[in-house]
């Protein structure tokens, strides 16, 4: 079900409503617009029309996905060069009866693991409560008259009303400015309409909207001034819209979806101009998609700046702890002697930081405390650094 979702997403065109329309909206008249979505500009949607509108399109909110995942965060704990290096350690540990420094190494994995499974675990959980104390309104004509409506229940067609101070919660209606409905002197206030797109578009200032305008289908989102987007803030006058998009199908729906999104998991297949392909370049894709398999995996390719170089140093390490036994090994001619074994994997192990992960795991640990005194949540550790490098402290 979430396949079909996320497809559905995907052929979703910018700008278009959740069951398509002849052209994007933004390129249509406010009329044409309410016309093809079955909507009365005057008196608002039935609450039967809107009920069954509501079944047909589901529940106007962003797909939030799975939830809380324990075994997906466990495993996020565990899936990293460093930390496959030190369980590789103690298993070689354990196996030469060196039960001491394999008991070390034990401890020092399951505090890591459990350090950061609790901590992501309670920022998750809060995280999802947070989200069902979030309760937000808007007011929308159902019959002629003005209701307020759970955000989550606004369905394409609604009429809904926009005053200065709102925000347009996940939906993305069709500016029809209120001199269209009252008397002409309204026309004043319904010029001085501006939204705050800062969220969506990155403008600083607030957008001057124009419900006469008609626009180029493949205008981009900043320039579609005939639209007020969901999560922009009214800043200045007020304004009806006709809801034409709603949940997942609005422009800040698809960013989510783009943001959740794994991405391409192979590599293409390079080409020839005539669409051919030797069997060394189909090797070349498959070697090239494995590698990145293997470093998703160890933690080389993904992750912050941080992360990537503790995986590259343990990788190295383990390289190095490999050579150093076999260079014991050697200079006492590969005797299958005990101690002379004990004593090559000592040495390779001794190369093996086992702390280093402990003190960067309480050490992120105590910033996350730090943040929540200042009343932020972090939601994953590895986001710390990608803070202080930002501050540079």
């Amino acid at each position: 079900m979430g396949t079909k979702k996320e497809d559905s997403n995907e052929s979703h065109v910018s700008g278009q409503a959740n069951k398509p329309l002849s052209l994007p909206a933004h390129a249509l008249p406010y009329r044409a617009v309410a016309e093809e979505l079955g909507a009365n500009v005057q008196d608002g949607l039935a609450a039967a029309d809107a009920n069954s509108r509501l079944e047909e399109y589901g529940r106007n909110e962003l797909d939030d996905g799975p939830g809380v995942q324990p075994a997906k965060i466990l495993v996020r704990q565990i899936a990293n060069a460093m930390m496959l290096v030190l369980i590789m350690a103690m298993a070689v540990s354990f196996g030469i009866s060196s039960y001491i420094e394999g008991g070390v190494i034990a401890a020092v994995i399951i505090l890591n693991i459990v350090v950061g499974f609790f901590q992501e675990f309670n920022a998750e959980k809060t995280m999802d409560s947070l989200r069902s104390l979030s309760s937000p309104t808007a007011v929308a004509i159902r019959s002629g008259n003005a209701e307020v409506v759970p955000t989550a229940e606004i369905v394409p067609g609604d009429m809904v009303e926009l005053k200065t101070g709102d925000t347009v919660i996940e939906y993305t209606c069709w500016v029809r400015e209120r001199h269209y409905v009252y008397i002409l002197n309204r026309l004043l206030e319904a010029v001085n309409f501006e939204t705050d797109e800062a969220l969506l578009t990155g403008e600083s200032l607030p957008v001057q909207k124009d419900a006469e305008a008609t626009f180029d289908p493949d205008t981009g989102a900043g320039d579609r001034l005939n639209v007020a987007f969901s999560s922009s803030t009214i800043t200045k006058g007020r304004a009806r819209g006709i809801v034409f998009a709603t949940g997942m199908k609005t422009e800040i729906g698809s960013i989510a979806a783009a943001l959740r999104a794994t991405g391409r998991k192979y590599r293409p297949v390079k080409r020839k101009p005539d669409g051919s392909a030797g069997a060394h370049r189909y090797a070349e894709a498959w070697g090239l998609t494995a590698g990145d398999f293997i470093g998703h995996f160890l933690g080389v390719n993904v992750g912050t700046p941080l992360q990537r170089k503790l995986s590259k140093l343990a990788i190295l390490l383990f390289g190095i702890a490999v050579v150093c036994a076999i260079i014991v090994l050697a200079a006492n001619d590969f005797s299958n002697n005990r101690e002379v074994i004990i004593y090559a994997v000592a040495t390779g192990l001794s190369m093996i930081p086992a702390c280093l992960v402990v003190v960067l795991t309480i050490t992120m640990a105590a910033g996350t405390k730090r943040m929540v005194q200042r009343h932020v949540i972090v939601r994953k550790l590895d986001s710390l650094e990608a803070l202080g490098a930002v501050t540079g402290n």
